[in-house]
């Protein structure tokens, strides 16, 4: 790093389940942040500064008297402080450059928004330049949160879905490219098979499958573009879900003009490295899986935690597409824990997320919030903010 960050420090906040009134007595503490770095830093082409990381398990981090600051504070927190007490050098801090800042919020990225809208109790530190951003935080708001929640929500569902799969039937050997009618030594070199792919892939991309979605949308968000696609895709194509992707992709290689020969050992080599990267990852998984995660899924036949977050996020994105303003202390964190204590059944969750899913499609179209914030006003902002600080 090019300078001090203690004294950088704008803004401190702590996030996760504390400040949406869910937290349980053994819950972690989060803090997430924003500093100014100094001119220098900022006008410098070698001197970049995005963001500063921390785990809990290495310590006291690196901020100088910050520390002190939200110190005091965490020990005065309604649910922090009883956890804060007896574990004080243990904090997962995330401290963001105001401009990389201000740009996620503007995307309406939800873990990098609800800064902007935590309750007063939640934040442990704040200078005038947050509260000049914290003052004009309905600016930040757009009916991009329809893309963006939903987004999020959707990768836990996914990932629900995937640790499932294998918790209720677990693959059992690793893949052999025998499996897959395959040699031992490739056909294709790895130059010659990527070239290949790559022009394949073009068409697909060519064609909007993969890419096209609007300009803001992008990460998690297309996941939720790319699923109304499939309902139109598996329509036109006529096969089922599972192989739409298969589908789209012979139907591509089929354009290339290769020999039928090479394009089957080209979509053989395709399916024997998916099977070798779902297995890979499985056995990660299976190895960094946490305890109390593993536990619950156990317990319910999925990740509750993953579910009350799911539902948290969609429930979130529809308030703020309808009006209410992004409410990051929840009102309805009793039904979310209960959520989280087995509630809901597998179906139920995947019920409630499908109405909640539909909801937000009807309350983005009409919603009074504009398409997009007012990026001008808000970098009107942003730059007077930096021209106080030198």
């Amino acid at each position: 790093m090019h300078f001090d960050l203690g004294p950088t420090i704008c803004f401190m906040g702590v996030t996760g389940s504390h400040a949406y009134g869910m937290a349980r007595a053994t819950s972690d503490v989060d803090v997430r942040g924003c500093c100014i770095p100094p001119k220098a830093v900022r006008n410098s082409p070698f001197k970049t500064f995005d963001q500063f990381t921390h785990s809990a398990k290495a310590g006291r981090p690196p901020i100088g008297e910050k520390w002190d600051v939200m110190d005091a504070a965490l020990r005065k927190h309604a649910s922090a402080k009883d956890f804060w007490e007896k574990n004080n050098d243990e904090v997962d801090l995330e401290i963001d450059a105001i401009g990389k800042l201000v740009k996620l919020m503007a995307d309406a990225n939800p873990n990098k928004l609800e800064l902007l809208f935590l309750d007063a109790d939640d934040i442990l530190h704040m200078t005038d330049a947050w509260a000049t951003l914290r003052a004009c935080r309905d600016l930040f708001l757009s009916t991009k949160v329809k893309f963006t929640y939903a987004g999020y929500a959707h990768s836990q569902l996914k990932r629900i879905k995937g640790h499932r799969a294998w918790l209720m039937d677990p693959p059992k050997v690793e893949p052999k490219r025998s499996d897959f009618d395959l040699p031992e030594s490739t056909v294709l070199s790895a130059d010659d098979r990527n070239r290949l792919d790559e022009a394949i892939r073009k068409i697909i991309r060519d064609w909007g499958v993969e890419d096209g979605l609007d300009e803001y949308i992008k990460g998690a968000a297309q996941d939720v573009l790319r699923e109304r696609m499939i309902d139109f895709q598996s329509t036109v194509l006529r096969c089922e879900d599972s192989l739409l992707d298969e589908k789209v992709y012979d139907l591509a290689a089929a354009s290339v003009g290769l020999s039928k020969d090479v394009l089957y050992a080209l979509k053989m080599e395709r399916k024997y490295r998916g099977a070798r990267k779902t297995w890979e990852q499985y056995k990660r998984w299976e190895r960094e899986r946490n305890e109390k995660r593993a536990a619950l899924e156990a317990a319910h036949g999925f990740d509750t935690k993953h579910g009350a977050h799911l539902i948290r996020l969609l429930r979130t994105g529809l308030e703020i597409l309808k009006g209410k303003g992004l409410q990051v202390k929840r009102p309805d964190a009793s039904d979310l824990l209960a959520i989280r204590d087995g509630a809901y059944s597998y179906d139920d969750l995947l019920a409630e997320a499908e109405k909640l899913d539909g909801q937000m499609n009807e309350a983005y179209k009409n919603s009074a919030l504009p398409k997009k914030p007012d990026t001008e006003a808000i970098e009107r902002i942003y730059l007077e903010i930096l021209d106080r600080h030198g």
